[in-house]
């Protein structure tokens, strides 16, 4: 597996902008991600270690660990199971969308997953 295969480091304009399914995650937390359609992981601040299992039927190529900065992402597929969190000192803030949709949907006000929330942002 190769980085490339995985990772999308192209910075966006709207770095600091964070959409409707953003999600905060403390120091130390950690979610599951369990996509039943192709998604995006995207990073708002802080930074992700993401840990992607060999999906459904037991390879993917996009398998492994991979670190992300603010503006990088990483696409996750379905089936695949990914556990996403942060590394470094502070907080991590990410974007969970379907693929295809992370630049069609407009900027609206931020909100933090409580860890008893995190079905309503994070599923």
């Amino acid at each position: 597996m190769t980085a490339s295969h995985v990772l999308n480091s192209q910075h966006s304009a709207s770095v600091g902008t964070v959409g409707p399914e953003a999600c905060t995650l403390a120091v130390g937390a950690a979610h599951s991600l369990y996509p039943k359609a192709a998604m995006v992981l995207r990073v708002v601040s802080g930074q992700a270690w993401v840990t992607l299992n060999d999906g459904p039927h037991g390879w993917c190529e996009e398998s492994g660990d991979v670190v992300l900065h603010p503006g990088q992402s990483v696409g996750v597929a379905p089936g695949q199971h990914a556990v996403v969190e942060p590394m470094g000192p502070q907080p991590l803030q990410y974007q969970w969308r379907r693929a295809g949709a992370a630049q069609a949907q407009p900027a609206a006000p931020r909100r933090q997953a409580a860890a008893a929330d995190r079905d309503t942002c994070c599923a």
